[in-house]
């Protein structure tokens, strides 16, 4: 019996050599891996520039306000739209535009669209269109101030809340 398993264990280190020299014939290999690619443009982030300051003058009586204000839609791609506006109480309390009164008041009309009081200004999307990349929306502001007004400068009366979302 040991001398048929000599032969065979011979035989099988051979074979085992054998297939294991040829792996190591090949100096080198190379190998094409695809690169797979994928984009998902879910979100995208809002680039506008709004006004720093809506400015009102009260000059003798009269009111005045800026006639340049506008929010530039910065991006290169996709449209954006304001969404919602609210007026929030500064030195003056945000008062109804269109039944204006009060001690120390202030109320906007933006776009067509009057403040009712302190808070969320309802708009029309007629009043706000979408802006499109590189475009930008002209903001046609009036404001009526309290008789009561004393002469100030640079006083923070209000705060105007712009909400602008990428349309979809």
């Amino acid at each position: 019996m040991k001398r048929k398993s000599i032969p065979v264990l011979l035989l099988a280190l051979l074979l085992a050599f054998s297939l294991g020299t040829g792996a190591m014939a090949a100096g080198s290999t190379t190998a094409t891996v695809p690169v797979t690619l994928t984009v998902s443009n879910e979100y995208r982030a809002v680039n506008v520039t709004v006004p720093a300051s809506l400015p009102v003058y009260v000059i003798n009586g009269t009111v005045v306000v800026a006639n340049n204000a506008m929010i530039t839609n910065n991006s290169r791609i996709g449209a954006v739209r304001v969404t919602g506006l609210s007026v929030t109480d500064g030195a003056y309390k945000v008062t109804a535009y269109n039944s204006f009164s009060g001690s120390k008041s202030i109320a906007l009309k933006i776009n067509g669209c009057p403040t009712v009081g302190a808070g969320s200004v309802p708009i029309k999307s007629t009043s706000f269109p979408e802006i499109r990349p590189q475009g930008h929306l002209l903001l046609k502001y009036y404001a009526k101030i309290s008789g009561d007004t004393e002469n100030v400068e640079n006083l923070q009366a209000a705060s105007v809340v712009f909400t602008i979302s990428v349309v979809s």
